[in-house]
């Protein structure tokens, strides 16, 4: 290996590390945040220094540059695009706005983010028919004992908690964050409605999620919007029917990979349930069960089961389709896992609950913005924060102010695929078709 001799020089040239972020700058401006979000941001006890949403602002593209707490404001201010953009406010001043949210506002943020997101969609898939939901919660482990919230959960360590609400292509629809020992389901309904009214009645919805979501309650929600659910039936429900009903059911051999055979077989049973609306007295039950490799003694069962509840009928999908479309809900759990890597939500920065919700809310947004990008870089599926961070926002410019604008230098090769991003993000950039989103520029 040849060592080479390496000499350090200053430079007075201002040079920004996130040269990207004017495109996403340029998002906030095209989908209306201020307008979405600007009457219900605190309002200002002396009329100078930061406007609401001027802080509202610096942290949504302090989320986009990679800020995983609140003191990274202090380093990101030394980035001159960054401090040209928001005149960067201090880790303290980002500090008192979260504190600053009443419980009202921050319900009214969390109400307009299912409105960013379909407008996002939107967008993105302008002859939108069908939309998938997904819906999750998750543990956010926190090591801080005068945190707001954080208990014991049923894992048995401290964390907080949260409520998810993606679509098929990621965009989050809700986010609520909550006391750790907070179950699953809590807020789901309320999450669900605060979606539907934004989705129009002519777009198909479906709907996915495991067994900590199978109540009365869900159900009639989604039926009462006309949705269509596979959710994943906890044992104690369906033990019960199979108990009272396995005798009537006809099993039918599969080729289908569950419980790691391939030698499964699938039935299905009407579950007669009371409560529900619309004049509903069952929803449909798909089993799926393979021979247990090795019995245990006393265990008079020589079969593992598994049972998803729907209320899709037979002619539109069948008992094997039902079961693969009940898998796709694995995919939640990437775009969990995204956002947790991507926006550093593993942990939260502040001693109030509230200002971390708010911190949660302002996340999901800069998250969505850039799970957008995503699709530029990779069409059919997106890519992973970091990969945006890494190919959109993290390049080398230079900064020159002129008396009303400015221009960034950057390398010659860089230049084009940043005119012909600015040039799609000005437009739509994808039409549906029968092989899925085609981009239109190419």
């Amino acid at each position: 290996m040849i060592k080479s001799s390496f000499k350090i020089t200053s430079n007075a040239k201002s040079l920004s590390s996130f040269s990207g972020l004017f495109l996403y700058s340029d998002l906030i401006s095209k989908f209306e945040f201020k307008n979405l979000f600007g009457a219900y941001l605190p309002k200002l006890a002396r009329v100078r220094g930061f406007t609401s949403f001027g802080k509202f602002y610096s942290v949504i593209l302090g989320f986009v540059a990679g800020a995983e707490c609140i003191d990274d404001f202090d380093s990101l201010g030394n980035d001159p695009l960054f401090y040209k953009m928001t005149h960067s406010p201090s880790a303290i001043t980002i500090g008192k706005f979260l504190r600053s949210f009443n419980l009202r506002q921050i319900e009214q943020i969390k109400n307009q983010l299912p409105i960013v997101a379909f407008k996002i969609r939107m967008w993105l898939q302008p002859s939108l028919y069908k939309i998938i939901l997904k819906m999750d919660g998750t543990l956010h482990q926190q090591y801080g004992y005068k945190m707001e919230g954080v208990e014991f959960n049923y894992k048995k360590f401290r964390s907080l908690s949260s409520q998810n609400l993606y679509d098929d292509k990621g965009l989050c629809y809700g986010f609520e964050l909550r006391d750790g020992a907070t179950h699953s389901s809590v807020g789901a309904v309320e999450m669900l409605e605060n979606t539907f009214k934004v989705i129009p009645k002519s777009i198909q919805k479906y709907f996915v999620a495991d067994a900590a979501y199978a109540t009365t309650d869900i159900y009639n929600a989604l039926i009462n919007h006309h949705a269509h659910f596979a959710i994943c039936l906890p044992e104690l429900v369906w033990g019960s029917l199979l108990k009272n009903y396995g005798n009537k059911m006809t099993w039918i051999k599969t080729k289908m990979n569950f419980f790691q055979s391939e030698k499964c077989e699938i039935g299905e049973i009407l579950y007669p349930k009371k409560g529900l609306s619309m004049g509903k007295t069952f929803l449909r039950v798909v089993f799926i069960r393979a021979k247990k490799k090795k019995i245990e003694a006393g265990d008079h069962h020589p079969y593992d089961y598994y049972a998803v509840v729907t209320n899709i009928n037979h002619d539109e999908m069948n008992g094997e389709k039902i079961i693969k479309f009940y898998r796709k809900r694995a995919n939640v759990e990437n775009f969990i896992k995204d956002i947790k890597n991507g926006m550093d939500f593993h942990h939260f920065p502040c001693h109030s609950l509230k200002a971390n919700k708010v911190w949660g809310c302002l996340g999901v947004l800069a998250y969505n913005l850039m799970r957008l990008t995503s699709f530029i870089i990779y069409p059919r599926t997106g890519c992973f924060l970091k990969t945006t961070r890494r190919k959109i926002v993290a390049f080398a410019g230079e900064i020159i102010l002129h008396a009303r604008s400015i221009e960034l230098k950057i390398m010659d090769f860089l230049s084009k695929e940043v005119q012909r991003l600015r040039m799609i993000l000005s437009g739509s950039f994808f039409k549906a078709e029968n092989a899925g989103f085609i981009p239109l520029l190419e």
